[in-house]
């Protein structure tokens, strides 16, 4: 049985069509989603999580999830609601969603984007307010029952025509290039991150140098290490980690914490977006103790900061890192087009990193796109200048989908 209700969010995340996009086939990528990347088996409580425009992808899927004898449970918000929510909650009455309590209890989330057009959702909501919702969320606990519960997710991104005109992407090569990136071979992708996982997890300097200015180094300190290969494998299912049970679509990533006071250097990017949509361009800041300091750019420095500001010193200390390994996914710095699975890109943060196993725990954070990379661990060359040194990463294109249950 199918329940469909309507929630402004669905506290963990994490195209009105009347046909399939460009040809898709949603029935195909709904198979692939259920059978290979959660591996729904009979009596799983399955809830799949969306925007309204994603609707026939979630349909198909829970169709999917019938067929693999699971209980699917359809979470559909709007974007006017989730702006109403954001916007017109009186702010005593902003506390942490209940319906965690009830998600905690699924086998499998399957999470869809929320929102099609994320600017307009969150045009006028304040930093204090953004702040004050990351804050209830955080005081209720939610990062220790993520990693309690018995619950696995899969992350599946979906193109948006909004998305795409506020990045001023060609729509149909940027839809095109979304659903070719699902269909990427895993397998490949897997062996890729298993050796650079390899790599991270006993190492312990991380240098990372760009041609934008970036020159900084990075305490590994054997944190724990995670890969994202698309897959939920029978063994991640056992992890007692969320991360480990956690894979994306389009998948390919590693990634993991730093020393959180361990981060000295620079930090320069040339153009990204704050979360409302104002520019960043032409952004550096100096690295001391872990901290950001002494931030300026062309633009957006001070909406930056005043981004972060609600969430305190926390949320200005680099905290994790990750590396993309999906050759069909493509970056367009100078669009500000910086997914974090296109093959090479790095990506370093601030902020919480509590369920990567770090000890930042406090809520906020910003994520850098660090384009053309070169990466080193202990003086081993991981990347040079975005490319990936693993010869082995160029042969992870497009190929029949794998199981690996």
């Amino acid at each position: 049985m199918t329940t469909i209700c309507l929630l402004m969010s669905c506290g963990l995340g994490l195209l009105s069509l009347t046909k399939p996009a460009f040809g898709q086939n949603y029935e195909q990528i709904a198979t692939q989603i259920v059978t290979t990347s959660a591996g729904v088996k009979p009596g799983d409580v399955v809830v799949i999580t969306g925007g309204q425009y994603t609707l026939p992808l979630m349909e198909a899927v829970a169709v999917e999830v019938a067929r693999a004898g699971g209980q699917a449970n359809m979470l559909l918000t709007t974007d006017k609601a989730a702006h109403a929510e954001l916007m017109d909650t009186p702010e005593t009455a902003i506390q942490a969603d209940k319906s965690n309590n009830w998600l905690l209890q699924s086998d499998v989330l399957i999470t869809l984007p929320a929102y099609e057009d994320s600017r307009a959702v969150m045009a006028g909501v304040s930093p204090a307010r953004q702040a004050k919702f990351a804050q209830v969320a955080t005081a209720s606990g939610i990062n220790n029952k993520l990693d309690a519960s018995k619950i696995r997710g899969v992350f599946v991104s979906y193109p948006s025509k909004s998305f795409a005109a506020a990045h001023q992407l060609d729509y149909p090569g940027y839809e095109q290039m979304m659903w070719s990136s699902i269909g990427a071979d895993y397998t490949a992708i897997a062996g890729q991150a298993e050796r650079l996982k390899q790599v991270l997890a006993t190492g312990h300097k991380m240098h990372i140098t760009s041609p934008a200015g970036t020159d900084l180094t990075l305490s590994l300190g054997g944190r724990p290490v995670f890969t994202d290969d698309g897959v939920v494998s029978a063994a991640d299912q056992q992890s007692p980690r969320v991360y480990d049970r956690t894979a994306a679509l389009p998948g390919g990533r590693v990634y993991g914490t730093c020393q959180e006071t361990s981060a000295t250097g620079r930090l320069a990017i040339a153009n990204d977006y704050i979360t409302d949509g104002k520019p960043l361009t032409g952004f550096k800041a100096d690295l001391q103790g872990g901290q950001l300091t002494n931030v300026r750019a062309d633009a957006g420095a001070d909406a930056f900061q005043q981004q972060l500001a609600p969430y305190g010193p926390s949320a200005m200390q680099i905290s994790n890192f990750s590396i993309g390994l999906n050759p069909l996914m493509k970056a367009q710095a100078d669009k500000a087009f910086s997914p974090t699975t296109a093959a090479g890109m790095v990506y370093v943060r601030t902020g919480n990193n509590g369920l990567l196993g770090g000890q930042n725990t406090m809520p906020g954070g910003y994520g850098f796109p660090i384009a053309n990379a070169t990466v080193e661990v202990d003086g081993k060359v991981l990347l040079r200048n975005g490319q990936l040194v693993d010869p082995a990463a160029a042969s992870a294109a497009a190929a029949p989908r794998k199981s690996r249950k």
